[in-house]
């Protein structure tokens, strides 16, 4: 398999080279050149499989020339060890919300974990085959951040750097960050938002020289995480025997692409409800036919406080024939200008319209759905989640063919899950408690590009 950059101007690359690397280094996206693609009877044929074993067979193709298929199986069933849950994810069906598909039985109650996890230990296989020193490095608005480090830690070879913004996460969040006491973790917290942080570390992929340094993404830009997310679209439709309405929490559009690769791949399923918070990038891109940023604000779901939505890309990339050249052109001016998706070519903005639609969710929608759900159904959700529910019941959804993504667990928001309730002490698991009497360790620096590169240099390159 090799891998190709969205804007046309890289070279051909091979699945080690992409994943441990980050932005292409004209400014795109990696996508495989092709996709590996399973018939009816294939996927059928994979409904006793174990999550693990469903995993190893169908990424195998999209890693093929790395390692051997015995070597992929045994990384991908150690990398899913650390759940609390032997099916890795969790379908449930309720009483009137239709299916919920729980994601959050990793080491940090986060869906970050699915992907995190055999993201870290491929690139462990990465590091001892590479004469340079792998560093990872990702911006984060909440559980990237956390799930990186916690799938990191453990294997030296590989340093971590995670930038996130200060003061504008969950206080959960950033101590599942700050009190790893490895010595190959470091926190950094920039005074600014997400979207600078993400920026920074764009940046620092376009620009790094050094021949002796890999900078690896861990954000879903790095293709793995995506390949990685893919595998519950098909685990939900082999559990439920019919097709489905994914909902799913959305903030870079990672999570939405998955299911789109899911679909290439040869699974059938009705399509996807893109959930978003008040920073709706995402909604107004699919109601009013422009993708425009807005400066993001902080809400109760952090995790989806963005204003640039960057897998979007890849999308219309795959729609628009693969032509780099195309999407080279159509962002190069964009974010200072916006792109009216309402003038592109042929057909391909109503294909992705027939597949994907989006909702919004208020801070007081958040908590109304978080409340409601639990005095009426006993059932407690995450923020995140509760941006999906609310998006089903704004669409009229036929709720028996809904499977809503539960993204995280509950404890992990307080702020928003005891605004109107107090019920988190008896829901939030040990781990959860015991990490906030832990010490932090942590860096911050201002919001300049030249800091971060600084603190780099300094502190984890010396």
């Amino acid at each position: 398999m090799k891998y190709i950059s969205t804007r046309g101007d890289s070279r051909k690359l091979d699945f080690m080279e992409v994943l441990t690397s980050g932005t292409a280094k004209d400014g795109g996206l990696y996508m495989p050149e092709r996709f590996p693609n399973f018939s009816e009877d294939e996927i059928r044929s994979f409904e006793n499989l174990s999550y693990e074993e469903l995993a190893a067979n169908l990424l195998f193709p999209y890693i093929e020339g790395f390692l051997s298929k015995n070597d992929f199986e045994e990384i991908v069933k150690n990398a899913y060890s650390s759940f609390s849950i032997p099916e890795i994810v969790r379908l449930n069906e309720t009483r009137s919300l239709g299916f919920v598909l729980e994601l959050f039985h990793g080491p940090t109650f986060a869906f970050k974990d699915v992907a995190m996890q055999l993201l870290a230990a491929l690139l462990d296989k990465a590091a001892e085959r590479s004469d340079k020193k792998i560093v990872v490095l990702g911006a984060t608005s909440g559980d990237t951040g956390s799930a990186a480090i916690e799938a990191c830690k453990n294997f030296k070879d590989i340093n971590i750097v995670i930038l996130f913004p200060d003061q504008k996460i969950s206080a959960v969040q950033q101590r599942q960050m700050t009190t790893s006491n490895a010595d190959n973790v470091f926190p950094l917290s920039v005074k600014g938002n997400f979207d600078d942080c993400q920026n920074h570390v764009k940046k620092i992929f376009l620009e790094n020289n050094d021949e002796n340094v890999r900078f690896v993404s861990i954000n879903s830009i790095n293709w793995t995480r995506i390949m990685a997310q893919s595998v519950y679209f098909f685990y939900t439709k082999l559990k439920i025997k019919k097709d489905f309405i994914a909902s799913i929490p959305s903030g870079n559009f990672g999570h939405a692409y998955a299911g789109w690769t899911a679909k290439n791949m040869g699974l059938s399923f009705k399509g996807i409800n893109v959930a978003t918070n008040k920073n709706d990038v995402l909604h107004r891109l699919f109601l009013k036919d422009i993708y425009q940023q807005k400066e993001a604000t902080s809400s109760l779901a952090p995790s989806m406080d963005i204003s640039v939505a960057s897998n979007f890309e890849r999308l219309l990339f795959e729609v628009y024939k693969k032509d780099g050249s195309f999407l080279k052109n159509l962002f190069s001016s964009f974010p200072s200008k916006p792109i009216k998706l309402s003038n592109l070519p042929d057909d391909g903005w109503n294909r992705i319209k027939d597949f994907f639609q989006s909702s919004t969710c208020s801070d007081e929608d958040i908590i109304d759905t978080i409340v409601n759900n639990f005095n009426h159904e006993d059932l407690l959700f995450d923020p995140h989640t509760a941006t999906a529910l609310k998006g089903n019941k704004d669409l009229n959804y036929d709720l028996s063919e809904v499977v809503t993504f539960a993204t995280a667990h509950p404890a992990k928001f307080p702020e928003a899950v005891n605004a109107k309730l107090d019920v988190l002490e008896e829901n939030t698991p040990s781990k959860l408690k015991e990490i906030m009497t832990m010490d932090e360790s942590f860096s911050v620096v201002e919001n300049n590009y030249e800091d971060v590169v600084s603190f780099i240099n300094s502190e984890v390159l010396n």
